[in-house]
């Protein structure tokens, strides 16, 4: 007879089986020391996890930088203290100058050391760390990765670092004689996202000013990424425009001085903001595409002059109205038109000159006294007077089909007196300050450009540092211990210094708080995020562990048990082997399987 192993028996090599493959996985995850050895355990626990540690590798770089910012700020402080110790020196020497027992020569002494210790304190001025400036330097932004771009926006970037923002700035600064002051941190952005049709988004927080730029339009609109586009930089010379006009004028108040003008809260006279914006670029096409039926129709959709709106049509009507503005101040006498004008008004503001000095009413006031003699009505009158006179005047002069875009200093707005500014030549992309270089961070001169990472790392108020200045004396002929009278206007003004360094040291102190407050929210969230991960992904050692024992022990109990059963069958053959049946002969033993 055969001895068969029967469901039993089966079922016990199966378990078998399956609890060694549990004790090699318990044996993969005690040596990893992960809980899931693969994404198909738990999806989302797995992505999760990964998403914890990318944060993790950002929140420990921040931590890093901010532990150089300490740095950065213990140097200061460290500069700083010597400062205090020089000008106490010097605060002693002008008392002793002072002593009328002394000849002008023991003065002459004492202003020797004095001269030489202005002299190490412009020193100190001038420290650096890293070739950061620890005074005076540009403001100190935190940035956190450096973000890896597709490659689309990698080209895009640096073809707005190469070329197009400083092309922008230059034509700018051709035409209307007008640039940035430096007082202004340009954030940059460029994101994928749809946005189409728009193609630039602003906004405006105290001295910060951020340009969103929307690849996904760019890309839509046929325009190249990887090079000067010539109706692409159409809207990046806008935007500069717009830039450096906020920069040099008091934009929201820039009709009268008033910023609410009418119904607008933001200055009015967009008329003129929109008309400039127009006229650096050329604004033919708007009146061939308007869809006005002629020229008194286009004039007449200008609406009050102080509102935004009014589309494709709008838009062309305050071109226009600049155009005959530029007519208006050349006959006046202003031999550039509107850039004269535009120079004189920036030069108002830099002057000190207020709002209502510095607006369009005072300019057309000081160049067209003719016809303006009032500030506050000024700008109003020069719409009316655009609206009853402009068809007539620009009749002749607007040549919509030639191949001039109408830029204000080309042949169509200087009628006939300058050279052709086409599409392709509105933005030069060749000759000193156009040609396209290798990428820089900051391409312009007249702003400070900061790049925002994909990941929104940098912004306005992300600025960790007031700026802290370094005191010196700055006149030596006013401030010296020569004699007795300079003594003592030298005496009051180290008691001035000391004040300020006083300050200065208040500043680096509060840096450093704000930072260490910075780093210790950094290390609490890399805490919170540790003990989250291995919540998350460590395997738990104590129950991996009894559940390999266990494994173990299942899986050891199944061999020995079929161990036990094989030889048990082994034993009923051999006690089987020699029985006889009636009338045959003693059977063959049976053949184990």
């Amino acid at each position: 007879m055969t001895v068969q192993l029967h469901n039993a028996s089966l079922s016990l090599a199966f378990n078998g089986i399956k609890s060694a493959g549990a004790v090699e996985k318990s044996v993969a995850k005690l040596s990893t020391g992960k809980k899931h050895l693969n994404a198909s355990e738990d999806a989302g626990g797995f992505e999760q996890s990964i998403r914890i540690e990318n944060e993790q590798k950002l929140a420990s770089i921040a931590a890093r930088n901010l532990q150089n910012l300490i740095s950065y700020t213990q140097m200061q402080e460290g500069a700083l203290g010597e400062a205090a110790d020089i000008l106490q020196r010097m605060n002693v020497l002008s008392q002793l100058a002072l002593d009328v027992t002394k000849t002008d020569t023991d003065r002459i002494a004492y202003n020797h050391e004095f001269v030489e210790l202005t002299n190490e304190l412009n020193s100190i001025k001038r420290l650096k760390l890293n070739d950061v400036n620890l005074f005076q330097g540009d403001p100190v932004y935190l940035t956190i990765n450096d973000p890896v771009y597709s490659e689309d926006k990698a080209n895009f970037i640096n073809i707005l670092r190469s070329q197009w923002l400083k092309g922008a700035e230059k034509t700018v600064n051709d035409r209307l004689g007008l640039q940035g002051t430096k007082q202004i941190n340009l954030i940059i952005e460029v994101s994928e996202e749809p946005a189409y049709p728009v193609l630039i988004s602003e906004s405006y927080e105290g001295n910060n000013a951020k340009l969103k730029f929307f690849l996904d339009t760019y890309q839509q609109a046929g325009f190249p990424v990887t090079s000067p586009s010539d109706w692409a930089e159409r809207y990046n010379v806008q935007a500069m425009t717009r830039l450096i006009l906020r920069d040099n004028l008091y934009y929201e108040a820039l009709a009268n001085g008033n910023q609410n003008k009418g119904t607008s809260t933001e200055g009015g006279a967009h008329w003129f903001k929109d008309g400039v914006e127009e006229f650096i670029h050329g604004g033919d096409y708007l009146i061939q595409y308007s869809g006005a039926s002629s020229l008194t129709d286009l004039v007449n959709a200008m609406g009050s002059g102080d509102d935004q709106g009014g589309g494709i049509l709008g838009r062309a009507s305050n071109y226009l109205s600049v155009r005959y503005l530029h007519e208006e101040l050349k006959t006046a006498g202003a031999t550039e038109g509107v850039k004269t004008m535009l120079r004189w008004m920036s030069d108002q503001v830099a002057d000190g000159e207020t709002a209502e000095q510095s607006s369009i009413g005072a300019a057309l006031v000081n160049f067209i006294p003719a016809k303006y003699t009032t500030i506050s009505t000024a700008n109003d009158e020069f719409i009316s007077d655009y609206k009853a006179n402009a068809a007539t005047e620009l009749g002749a002069k607007i040549q919509v089909y030639n191949s001039d875009t109408g830029a204000i200093g080309g042949f169509d707005a200087e009628n006939g007196a300058k050279a052709v500014i086409s599409v392709a030549d509105a933005v030069p992309n060749s000759g000193p300050g156009y040609e396209i270089t290798s990428p820089v961070k900051n391409p312009t001169s007249g702003f400070n450009v900061l790049w925002e990472g994909e990941d929104n790392v940098l912004a306005p108020n992300d600025q960790l540092l007031e700026t802290v200045e370094m005191i010196s004396v700055e006149n030596l002929e006013s401030h010296n211990l020569r004699t007795i009278e300079s003594a003592n206007a030298t005496l009051l003004k180290i008691e001035e210094l000391i004040d300020s360094l006083s300050n200065e040291r208040a500043s680096v102190a509060a840096n450093t708080k704000r930072i260490l407050t910075q780093r210790d929210n950094f290390e609490s969230t890399l805490n919170a995020q540790e003990n989250a991960l291995s919540r998350i992904a460590d395997t738990d050692f104590a129950k991996e562990s009894t559940t390999l024992a266990k494994n173990q022990i299942k899986s050891q109990a199944s061999m020995a048990i079929l161990a036990q059963g094989q030889e048990s069958r082994f034993s009923l053959q051999k006690l089987l082997a020699g029985v006889r049946t009636s009338g045959k002969k003693i059977s063959s033993p049976p053949q184990a399987f």
